[in-house]
C-alpha cells in the first residue's frame, strides 16, 4: 500500500523564476539544490535529464513533504488538464481568499477564484492556478476536522501537498489499477462538474467528469479523474455533428521525464510486494531526500510516472 506522499516533481521552463515565485508567495524554502546525477536518470530510464538543475522546496509548516522543481524546455503537448498522467497538485492553505488578493499581479494566474466545494458550513474551500510554468496548482482550506478523510488541516499559511489528481481516458482502468497494484482502498466514482476543465478545454460548462479517490491511511489522497476523449459540436441544425480529441495522452520527449507536474514519490513498506513494471531495476539512491533508500519507479494506466521509496 502507498502510505505518504514524500515529493512532486515538477518540470518548469525557468528554475530561477519558479523558486522566487514559490518563496516570495507560498512561502516555501529551499532546502536542497544540485544537478540530476547519473544514478536518479537512469533509475527514471530518462538519461537526457542528467546534469538538469533541481531545486527542492518545502512548506513553511516543516512538513517533510516536499516539491521538486527541474529545469527542461521540453514542454511536448502539454497544456494545463489537457492530457493525461498528474495534472493538479493540491496543497493545504488556511485563508485561500486573502491568498487570491495576495496572488493577483503575481507570478501565478489564478484560474478559479475561492469557492466552496458543497454547499455545508464545514466544506473545504479551494482557488485553482496556474504556476510559471503552467503546472496547474489547487490551494485548499480544510478546517479542523473537517475532512472525512483524515485529511488535517494547514499547520501554516501555505503548507504541505495532500492531493494528487491524476486523469486518464478509464476510470474503470484507474479505480483497478490502484486498488489491485497498490492494495489502496478506491471510492465508486460520482459524476462532477469541473468548470476549471471544462473552461481551458473548450468543453461545455456542464460536462460532468466521473471522479473517485484513492484513499491512504492519512493525510492523503489521490484523485482519480476520468476525462473524455471526443469533443463534439453540431452545425446546420444539428445535421452535422464534428467531433475531435478533447484529452489526449501526454507526448514524453525521449530521454526525459514527462512535461510539467511529472513524478509523484511515495513511500511504500516493500519494493519487493509490489508487482509492477520497472522502468529499470530499484536501487539505492544517497541524495536527499532518498537517503540512502532503494527507489524503484514504473508508471501508471494513464501515463503518470509513479516514484516508489522504501521506507
Amino acid at each position: 500500500m502507498l502510505k505518504s506522499i514524500l515529493m512532486v516533481t515538477m518540470l518548469v521552463t525557468n528554475l530561477s523564476v519558479t523558486e522566487d515565485a514559490y518563496e516570495e508567495y507560498l512561502g516555501y524554502k529551499v532546502v536542497e539544490q544540485g544537478i540530476v546525477s547519473d544514478s536518479l536518470a537512469t533509475i527514471w530510464n530518462a538519461e537526457e535529464m542528467i546534469d538538469h538543475p533541481y531545486t527542492i522546496m518545502q512548506p513553511e509548516s516543516g512538513a517533510e513533504v516536499y516539491l521538486r522543481f527541474i529545469e527542461d524546455k521540453q514542454t511536448t503537448n502539454y497544456k494545463p488538464v489537457g492530457t493525461h498522467g498528474w495534472n493538479s497538485t493540491e496543497i493545504l492553505v488556511e485563508d485561500p481568499d486573502n491568498l487570491a488578493k495576495e496572488l493577483v499581479n503575481s507570478p501565478f494566474e489564478i484560474i478559479g477564484m475561492p469557492y466552496d466545494l458543497y454547499p455545508t458550513p464545514d466544506a473545504p474551500r479551494a482557488m485553482q492556478v496556474l504556476g510559471p510554468s503552467e503546472e496547474m496548482v489547487y490551494l485548499t482550506r480544510i478546517i479542523p476536522e473537517g475532512s472525512g478523510f483524515n485529511l488535517g488541516s494547514a499547520q501554516s499559511y501555505v503548507d504541505r501537498v495532500f492531493i494528487m489528481v491524476v486523469g486518464g481516458p478509464s476510470m474503470e482502468d484507474l479505480q483497478n489499477y490502484y486498488r489491485d497494484t497498490f492494495d489502496m482502498p478506491v471510492t465508486e466514482a460520482s459524476d462532477w462538474t469541473i468548470g476549471v476543465i471544462s473552461r481551458l478545454n473548450d468543453l461545455p460548462e456542464d460536462t460532468t467528469y466521473p471522479l473517485a479517490v484513492a484513499e491512504f491511511e492519512k493525510d492523503f489522497l489521490i484523485e482519480l479523474d476520468e476525462y473524455p476523449t471526443d469533443s463534439c459540436q453540431f452545425f446546420f441544425f444539428s445535421l452535422i455533428k464534428i467531433c475531435e480529441e478533447a484529452i489526449v495522452a501526454r507526448e514524453v520527449a525521449e530521454g526525459h521525464l514527462p512535461p510539467s507536474t511529472s513524478v509523484v514519490s511515495f513511500y511504500v513498506d516493500s519494493l519487493d510486494e509490489i508487482d509492477v513494471t520497472w522502468r529499470k531495476e530499484p536501487t539505492v539512491i544517497d541524495s536527499f531526500p532518498y537517503n540512502n533508500r532503494r527507489v524503484g519507479v514504473t508508471i501508471g494506466v494513464a501515463g503518470e510516472w509513479i516514484e516508489l521509496i522504501e521506507e
